[in-house]
């Protein structure tokens, strides 16, 4: 028996609902570890501008505004594109885990309501959630086959 290979599209979000419930939070996880990470830098800066031997008070006031444009700078050349790459990630990952169970509820209930799947459920080799599909399969063989359950 040829084994059937598994085809579709690489970027098709299956289960919208949970990729952007998802991705929102990560994104938002990402935010803040951006600005407390700026916040702590920030203030470590100032400490050690601090120390130093005494300045006139606009000095002070004039470093703190060029270091505070500094870090917006930092954020948006260096902290926005990678919030964008993990936001990118983040989708290709739930893609990877959401869709072989959103396809694989689908096909549950429609043999709930009496349309057994004519061919089996095939995931990637390399998901996850293969050995659910192979159990799902062997289920319905056994269905078919008339094995009696209790």
């Amino acid at each position: 028996m040829e084994e059937k290979k598994f085809k579709r599209s690489r970027w098709t979000i299956m289960n919208w609902e949970f990729n952007i419930k998802w991705t929102v939070m990560m994104a938002w996880l990402v935010i803040a570890g951006f600005l407390i990470s700026g916040a702590i830098t920030f203030f470590t800066i100032w400490d050690n501008l601090l120390i130093l031997p005494t300045m006139q008070p606009e000095h002070f006031l004039l470093i703190q505004k060029k270091i505070l444009h500094l870090m917006a700078a930092e954020f948006l050349f260096g902290g926005l594109p990678v919030i964008i790459m993990a936001i990118v990630l983040q989708i290709r990952i739930l893609h990877r885990v959401s869709g072989p169970m959103h396809r694989l509820e689908k096909t549950v209930r429609r043999a709930v309501a009496g349309k057994l799947p004519q061919e089996p459920i095939v995931f990637r080799k390399d998901d996850i959630h293969a050995g659910l599909a192979e159990a799902f399969n062997l289920l319905i063989s056994a269905i078919r086959s008339g094995t009696k359950f209790e």
